[in-house]
């Protein structure tokens, strides 16, 4: 079996397509903060420039048409600042897709690595199985070798009739086994 595996290249690619999109979506994210905050502000001065006439601290009728000017254009900058956060709002989803997308194709390959991962472990698994049963096989080999060569053929008990003798001796041939 290859213990190399032969997508490596591809995870590393897939896995920086996975940091560029979670670069992305952060930058994305911070822009829609960014966009969200002078929204904000723009909102709260033009309230400021209302609650400002409303409480008489401008008397002047020049200065209630300058302020209600002043809300007149802080109200649009709103809306266009809204239309904004609106584009920031699709950027970041559109880069939160790609991220998932990149995260899912990385998996993929994982998922792959994985497998060939197990494949490789089964193969060193069989071989160590191999070697063992080997080692084995030779030892009992072995045993049997020198246990045949270190019994000595049982003998006949003094006394004993030529008959037993030949009945107590294993070996067909009535003589020595080595």
């Amino acid at each position: 079996m290859n213990r190399r595996f032969r997508l490596a290249t591809l995870e590393r690619l897939r896995r920086t397509r996975v940091d560029d999109a979670a670069a992305a979506l952060a930058t994305a994210r911070r822009a829609l903060a960014d966009a969200a905050a002078e929204h904000e502000a723009l909102v709260a001065a033009s309230r400021l420039c209302v609650v400002g006439a409303e409480a008489g601290a401008v008397s002047a009728p020049e200065a209630l048409a300058g302020a209600g000017l002043r809300r007149e254009v802080l109200r649009e900058r709103a809306e266009r600042q809204a239309a904004v956060v609106s584009r920031r709002r699709d950027e970041v989803a559109a880069a939160l897709g790609s991220w998932h997308e990149a995260r899912a194709a990385l998996r993929a390959v994982e998922a792959l690595h994985e497998r060939h991962r197990v494949a490789v472990a089964e193969a060193d698994a069989r071989q160590e199985q191999r070697l063992t049963d080997e080692a084995a096989l030779t030892a009992a080999r072995r045993l049997r070798v020198l246990t045949a060569v270190a019994v000595p053929a049982p003998r006949a008990a003094p006394g004993a009739p030529p008959a037993a003798a030949a009945a107590a001796d294993p070996t067909p041939d009535g003589g020595d086994a080595a």
